[in-house]
C-alpha cells in the first residue's frame, strides 16, 4: 500500500511538472496579431492621400529580432514619396508577467485619380529573423464615389458648316460636358489656336460658362479667322479650363487642358492665268474686249463661277459689260470671262490696274478671291490744237502752207 502511494505521488508530480513546462514554453514563445484600426478618410477620395493604421500585438517573452513590415500597395493605391512601404521595427522584447505588447503601424498612401468606387484588398506582410519568409494578411480598404467634376467634349459645331481657308469670323460652338459627380463653378475657357487661326476680335477666344452641374453640359462659343492658303486637314487646338469644385470649402482654383480638333475642308481657290485685249494695242477712244482666263487651283469643285471688274473713278474706261459668268470649274480647270469697255478719247499714256473679283459657290457658301488685270493705254497723249501724233504733223504742215501763202501775197502786194 505504501509503495502504491509512492508511485501515484511520483506520477502526479511528473504530470504537474509537464504542465508547468508546457505553460512556461507557451508563455515564452512570441506570436504576432495584426488588426486594421482605421483608414482616414473612410472611404478614400480619388487623387488624395489616406492614412492607414494597424495595431500589431505581440504575445510571449521571446525576442523578435529584425522585425520588418511591408505594405504591398497595388493599384489603385501607391506610394509617391510621402511614405515608404517597408518599415523596420528592429528587435521587439517582451518581459515576464507583462501585459500584451502592441505597436501602432502607420502608412500614408495615395488613391489613384481614376479609382472607381469599390472595396480593394491591401496586403500587409511581415517577417523576422526566426521566421521562414514573409507572412501576410489582407485587409479591406474602401474608395468612395468621386465627388468631383470631370470634363469631356460633346459636339463641335461650326459656322460655316465646313470650315475653309481665308474665312473671317467663323463660329466655333464647343459643347462641354461634366460627367463627374461634383458641380463645377466659375468655369472659364480659353482656346489656344494653332498656326493659321487667329481670334476674330479681342477676347473672342474666351468664354465664361459659370456653373456646370454634374451630368450636364453647356456650349462655349468662339470666333476665329482662318488664314489664306490654309490647307485642308485636322488642326489641333488646346482648350484651357479654369474652375472651382462646388464641394471645395477652400475654393481652390483648378486647371485642366483638353485637346480640341478643328477640321478644315478643302475648297476652290481661284487665280487669273492670263489677260488679253482685243485690240492688242489700246488707244484713246478704242472699244475693247478684255479676255480673262480664270483657273481653279484649289482642291474642290466650284459652281456658278463668275468674274466682275471694279473700276476706279479716275480710270478712263466706260464699261458696257463689267461682269461675266464662267460656270462650273473642277480642280485644275480653266474658264474664260469677257468684259467690254471703251477708252475715253482724252485718255493719256498710262498703265492701269483694274481690280477683279472672282466668286463661286461651294457647299452653299460663296467663295471669293481678288485678282487684278493690267491695262495699258498706248497713245493717249493730250491733244493740242490739231490733236496728237500724226494729226499734229498734218496740222503743222497746214500752218506752214498757210503762212507761206500769206508771205507770198504780202511780198507780191509790196512790189506792186
Amino acid at each position: 500500500m505504501k509503495i502504491k502511494n509512492i508511485v501515484v505521488g511520483l506520477i502526479v508530480m511528473i504530470v504537474l511538472s509537464m504542465g508547468v513546462y508546457a505553460e512556461y514554453n507557451s508563455y515564452d514563445y512570441a506570436t504576432i496579431g495584426i488588426t486594421l484600426l482605421n483608414q482616414d478618410p473612410d472611404p478614400a477620395n480619388q487623387g488624395e492621400y489616406l492614412d492607414i493604421r494597424f495595431k500589431v500585438i505581440k504575445k510571449g517573452n521571446e525576442v523578435l529580432e529584425d522585425l520588418t513590415f511591408l505594405l504591398d500597395a497595388k493599384y489603385p493605391f501607391s506610394f509617391d514619396g510621402a511614405d515608404n512601404p517597408e518599415k523596420e521595427i528592429g528587435n521587439w522584447y517582451g518581459y515576464p508577467n507583462s501585459d500584451d505588447e502592441y505597436y501602432t503601424l502607420h502608412y500614408k498612401v495615395r488613391a489613384a485619380d481614376d479609382a472607381l468606387e469599390d472595396i480593394y484588398k491591401l496586403k500587409l506582410k511581415y517577417q523576422h529573423s526566426k521566421s521562414n519568409g514573409w507572412v501576410f494578411n489582407e485587409y479591406d480598404i474602401r474608395v468612395g464615389d468621386k465627388n468631383e467634376s470631370e470634363f469631356v467634349f460633346g459636339t463641335l459645331t461650326t459656322s460655316p458648316t465646313k470650315l475653309i481657308a481665308d474665312y473671317d469670323e467663323a463660329q466655333l460652338d464647343v459643347e462641354l460636358e461634366n460627367i463627374g459627380d461634383g458641380d463645377a463653378q466659375n468655369v472659364k475657357l480659353e482656346i489656344e489656336l494653332p498656326e493659321g487661326f487667329e481670334p476674330t476680335y479681342s477676347y473672342s477666344d474666351r468664354a465664361n460658362i459659370g456653373t456646370l452641374a454634374a451630368d450636364s453640359s453647356e456650349t462655349a462659343t468662339f470666333y476665329v479667322d482662318t488664314a489664306e492658303g490654309l490647307k485642308a486637314g485636322i488642326y489641333e487646338a488646346k482648350l484651357n479650363l479654369e474652375y472651382k469644385e462646388a464641394s471645395d470649402d477652400d475654393n481652390e482654383i483648378k486647371y485642366a487642358v483638353m485637346p480640341l480638333k478643328i477640321p478644315i475642308s478643302g475648297m476652290p481657290v481661284f487665280s487669273v492665268e492670263s489677260v488679253k485685249t482685243i485690240p492688242e494695242k489700246i488707244k484713246e477712244g478704242t472699244n475693247v474686249q478684255l479676255l480673262i482666263t480664270v483657273k481653279n487651283v484649289g482642291s474642290k469643285e466650284a459652281e456658278a463661277v463668275s468674274l466682275r471688274a471694279y473700276k476706279e473713278s479716275s480710270q478712263p474706261f466706260e464699261f458696257d459689260e463689267k461682269s461675266d459668268f464662267v460656270g462650273k470649274l473642277k480642280p485644275g480647270e480653266t474658264g474664260e470671262a469677257v468684259l467690254k469697255f471703251s477708252v475715253d478719247k482724252s485718255a493719256t499714256v498710262k498703265t492701269h490696274i483694274l481690280d477683279l473679283e472672282i466668286r463661286g459657290v461651294y457647299n452653299d457658301e460663296v467663295i471669293t478671291d481678288d485678282a487684278i488685270a493690267t491695262i495699258r493705254v498706248e497713245n493717249g497723249e493730250k491733244k493740242g490744237l490739231f490733236g496728237s501724233g500724226a494729226s499734229l504733223i498734218i496740222g503743222l504742215v497746214i500752218v506752214l502752207v498757210v503762212v507761206g501763202v500769206g508771205l507770198l501775197i504780202y511780198f507780191k502786194r509790196k512790189r506792186e
